[in-house]
């Protein structure tokens, strides 16, 4: 069997039940956004993640600096979907050996920038050559009071979202000259230096997931976890005016941005039903099934369709 078989949430799959020993100083394990580790009274969080250069960046697209800036950002983002603060960061590089000193000096500089808005200390790591490309390994560790995973939807909780959907897949499409030059820089900067927020108000919510692969698969990862359904309203789907005005331009339909795109880091959550000052309500969790429901009331079926790699 190869990889482009079962894809990436296969693989994860596939070595969570290789991995799976008991332990009592493991809370939670692979399968969510970071792991959550027991220690005396506190509860840890530990998350990593890797950008390959020519699979997650092209530096002809960003700055060093906005590239070290995004690196640390999507950590953060999976410390926050958690409910907890990041506190300690630890970075690995494999670096091709031509590659100028200033470079790296730019890198640290984006990541120091977001590091210092967050009270996060980069405190140690390592490095080594990279016969090809710029690699990036990261692992930060973070502390949470309140664990929130995956798997506590229920049904008839409501779904929100903390930000607009779809930006950043737009920006990409913009970087890589697909529209008029100049155009739809608020959408270009969310995809090279997301604006990553934590959610305040976590009192209430029984479920949480950052969008970084897409808004369809990564609502499929809490239904999936959670052993629910759910209804999504594809008329409350936030979307910015700029993304409206880039897909009109290109003759693109902006839901597709929003559902498939990933990359936004917004927080997807669940909790009970009702107004919330800090987020959109976009759909609910039902028993079983997963549809989409237009401005008309006709339902849908929706497939995990975003990005996964080795697909």
């Amino acid at each position: 069997m190869r990889l482009s078989d079962i894809g990436e949430f296969g693989l994860i799959q596939k070595l969570r039940a290789k991995c799976r020993k008991p332990s009592t100083g493991i809370i939670s394990g692979i399968g969510d956004d970071a792991a959550v580790i027991k220690a005396g009274n506190r509860k840890i969080l530990v998350t990593a993640d890797m950008m390959l250069e020519d699979i997650h960046f092209d530096l002809s697209l960003s700055t060093f600096y906005q590239l070290g800036w995004k690196f640390l950002a999507v950590n953060i983002s999976d410390i926050f979907a958690m409910g907890g603060k990041p506190k300690y960061f630890f970075v690995s590089l494999g670096i091709p050996k031509a590659r100028n000193t200033k470079d790296l000096d730019e890198l640290y500089a984006g990541m120091l920038k977001i590091a210092g808005q967050y009270s996060i200390v980069i405190a140690g790591g390592d490095t080594c050559a990279s016969a090809d490309g710029l690699v990036l390994s990261g692992s930060l560790i973070g502390e949470a009071n309140r664990i929130i995973t995956r798997a506590g939807a229920r049904e008839g909780d409501g779904i929100f979202v903390t930000d607009t959907v779809g930006d950043s897949a737009m920006g990409l499409t913009l970087l890589k000259g697909q529209g008029a030059r100049g155009r739809g820089q608020g959408l270009i900067k969310k995809h090279l230096m997301p604006d990553i927020k934590p959610l305040k108000n976590t009192s209430k919510v029984t479920s949480m997931i950052d969008i970084s692969d897409g808004l369809l698969i990564d609502l499929s990862h809490i239904c999936d976890e959670s052993r629910v359904g759910a209804l999504l309203y594809s008329d409350r789907i936030p979307i910015s005016v700029e993304l409206r005005k880039a897909a009109a331009h290109l003759g693109k339909d902006p839901l597709e941005f929003a559902l498939k795109g990933g990359e936004d880091y917004a927080l997807l959550f669940t909790a009970p039903k009702g107004a919330r000052k800090d987020a959109y309500q976009i759909g609910e969790i039902v028993r079983k099934g997963r549809f989409m429901v237009d401005a008309r009331g006709k339902k849908t079926r929706f497939r995990p369709e975003g990005y996964e790699h080795f697909k």
